[in-house]
């Protein structure tokens, strides 16, 4: 939790400078996982397409082979490894393979100012009547299993601002560094209009990338983010978008200067062409457009 206040405090400082970026008459994406996943492909020497993707399909666009890699602030969990039936969608959905995890998260409650008070307490927040979250993320998990509650399917996180700030529900839950970024950070957009709120009883997580069942590019993709940690690149994309507390570097093993990356499989199929495709949704400052 410590390292949770203290990225919350960094965005605070650092949110206005975040997208400080050479100006231009299109959007351009950026954010931590966006900047670290152009570093991998350098390292594979291959182009970086970035899809944007309804992030409740992710794994049907992982089977279908139209991304290599879901990589956007993607909660790891045993179930999501071993696969599970997803009773909300009413389909077996199929055990991922991951990456080492390399950051830590939390999920949070998003209420409107006015209601702070009111939804202080696990009990308050029982007592709501309406909750809304990304489909097939954590906070849309985290909504079922804590508060006993259906919640409302939004495409984006993003999307839960507006249902909170509207009113069309009472409780939003979002991850912990997104919610530090838009609400608790003074330059935040729904900084004056909305509260960051504790959940009790909900424990940390962590960010892993999400691969294919049977792929081979976890194990390569480690090594290269081994190799990204032991010469400082990591860290130093964490500490542009303020989250240098919160990056975990120690769970990609050793790096191998020698490592004999595979010459067939998804790490060939991504070499012969020539780009690694990342699914992403809109989630700053992770992965988000530039103003």
């Amino acid at each position: 939790m410590k390292k949770l206040l203290a990225v919350i405090c960094s965005l605070v400082l650092l949110v206005s400078g975040v997208a400080m970026f050479s100006a231009c008459s299109e959007k351009k994406l950026v954010g931590f996982d966006i900047e670290l996943a152009q570093a991998v492909a350098n390292v594979i020497g291959v182009d970086l397409v970035c899809e944007e993707i309804d992030w409740n399909n992710k794994e049907a666009e992982l089977d279908n082979r139209s991304i290599d890699m879901a990589w956007n602030g993607f909660t790891y969990t045993q179930d999501r490894d071993d696969g599970y039936w997803d009773e909300d969608r009413n389909q077996q959905i199929g055990g991922l393979d991951f990456s080492g995890m390399y950051m830590v998260n939390k999920q949070v409650a998003i209420v409107s100012k006015q209601n702070a008070e009111k939804f202080s307490t696990l009990e308050g927040m029982k007592a709501a009547s309406t909750f809304v979250a990304e489909e097939g993320s954590a906070g849309y998990t985290t909504i079922q299993d804590v508060f006993g509650k259906s919640p409302s399917g939004l495409k984006k996180q993003l999307d839960v601002f507006t249902e909170i700030s509207s009113g069309t529900s009472e409780i939003g839950v979002i991850d912990a560094v997104m919610a530090g970024y838009y609400v608790t950070a003074e330059t935040g957009a729904y900084h004056n209009s909305l509260a960051v709120v504790e959940i009790e009883g909900v424990e940390e997580e962590y960010y892993a990338i999400g691969f294919r069942e049977g792929s081979n590019l976890p194990a390569a993709f480690n090594n290269i983010l081994a190799g990204l940690v032991q010469d400082g690149t990591m860290q130093a994309i964490a500490e542009k978008y303020g989250l240098q507390d919160v990056i975990v570097t120690d769970d990609f093993g050793t790096y191998q200067k020698d490592y004999a990356y595979p010459t067939d499989g998804d790490f060939q199929a991504i070499k012969d062409a020539g780009k690694m495709v990342l699914g992403y949704t809109v989630f700053a400052p992770m992965a988000y457009n530039e103003a």
